[in-house]
Order: C-alpha cells, then structure tokens, then sequence
C-alpha cells in the first residue's frame, strides 16, 4: 500500500479532531485511521481540509444531531472537495506544445488543482467557436414540419440501406416506407419487402418482364407434358 499519510500526520489529525470534539485517541484509533486514509489515498491536506469541512458543517446542526467525525466521513469529504476543485478544470498547455507527454502535464495539473495547491477555476470555461460539422447538420433539421406518417404523398425520401432505400416496383411502396400487402378488412397491411425490391436494393437489374414470362410460360408447357406422359395407358 502506498503511503499518502504518515502514522505521525494521522496522530495530528486526530488531535484536531480530539480538540474539536473531546474524544480520547489511542494507538488503536491511529493505526485504524492510517489503514483507513491510506487505503482511500487521502493526504494529510485533504484530511485536515475535511475535518475541517466536516465540523463546520456540523456547526449547522442542532446539539442533540451533532456527532463525532469517523474515518469515513473525512474519506467522503476529502474526495468532495476534490471533485469541486476538478469541477471546472481546464488543461493548460505550454506553448507550441507536440510531444506525446502531455498525458504526465494534464495529471500534475489535475493533481495540483485537486490537492488545492493551485487555485481552482470559479466558473466554467466558456465555450468557443462554431458547432462540430456532425452537430451542425443535425441542427439544419430543427424547426422543419414533421409529415403525416400515413400520407404516402409526403413521405419522407431518406436515402437508407437495405430494401427500404428505394422504391418498390411491385407494390409501389416509396423509399422509406415498407411494403404493402392486399388489404384486409379495408385496412392496408405491411409485409416484408418484395423480392423485386430487394434485387434493386442490391444494385442488380430486375429480369425483363418479356423474359420472365416466357420461361413462366415454358415451365407451364414442361408441366403439362408432364402431366400427359404420366396419363398415357400403360404399353
């Protein structure tokens, strides 16, 4: 375990807790507090900050609520009052700076704001320049008028992947809407898109409709030749 408080800073700090509020410390309680602060890696500033913290806030409270600080509760104050000094901060560079070190700056700068050993920033930088690219083309749709989503005649033609990004020339479906199945008791329904649809989605021509009849036509005529062989009398 790290070391961030020593056994004797400890002593002090429970002496300032003592003089606050009468307790008696022991060897017991030192050694509990150091096992306690240094696994939390508080520092003896933080612990004194947070003692400190801690009565002031109980100076709020009645006699009969006021109660004696513990380990934990200078664990809890010293990581608030580091979370509020971070609460503003902004990395500093120096100048020119392009060396990959700036990961060792930002965390000596976060932990010289944290520990209190820089004055931490009072209010939030204010935020410059013009909206990222992405944000901006997001924003040019802001206040335009929403349409109907069951009128087809201004359905929304959004360039998309899949069967959905072009029209459907089987049922007539427009981009963006699926496709339509015979309607049932005078209600349109959906259905997966349609064969045709998929195959100009995947960039591929649909077959010549002249063609595909005439093969329909010839599996017909293979059909019933079939079918007579299968009826002629046996020899």
């Amino acid at each position: 375990m790290t070391e961030t408080i020593t056994f004797e800073q400890v002593g002090d700090v429970l002496a300032l807790a003592a003089a606050r509020d009468q307790r008696t410390v022991g060897d017991g309680d030192i050694l509990a507090w150091y096992d306690d602060l240094n696994a939390a890696r508080v520092t003896y500033d933080d612990a004194r900050a947070a003692l400190t913290r801690f009565y002031v806030e109980q100076a709020t409270l009645e006699p009969d609520q006021r109660f004696r600080a513990t380990s934990p509760d200078v664990i809890r104050l010293a990581r608030k009052n580091r979370a509020e000094r971070l609460a503003n901060f902004v990395y500093e560079p120096p100048a020119g700076e392009t060396d990959p070190s700036y990961l060792v700056r930002l965390r000596a700068q976060r932990q010289a704001v944290a520990s209190g050993q820089i004055s931490p920033a009072t209010h939030a930088p204010a935020l410059e320049g013009r909206p990222h690219p992405v944000v901006a083309k997001q924003l040019e749709a802001v206040g335009r008028t929403v349409p109907d989503a069951d009128d087809e005649s201004t359905a929304v033609s959004i360039r998309r992947p899949g069967p959905l990004g072009v029209d459907c020339p089987t049922c007539h479906a427009p981009i963006g809407r699926p496709c339509k199945a015979p309607a049932l008791e005078g209600r349109q329904r959906e259905r997966p898109p349609h064969a045709a649809r998929k195959t100009l989605a995947q960039g591929e021509p649909l077959p010549d409709p002249a063609a595909a009849a005439a093969e329909a036509e010839r599996r017909r005529a293979a059909s019933r030749r079939f079918l007579e062989r299968q009826q002629e009398p046996a020899p």
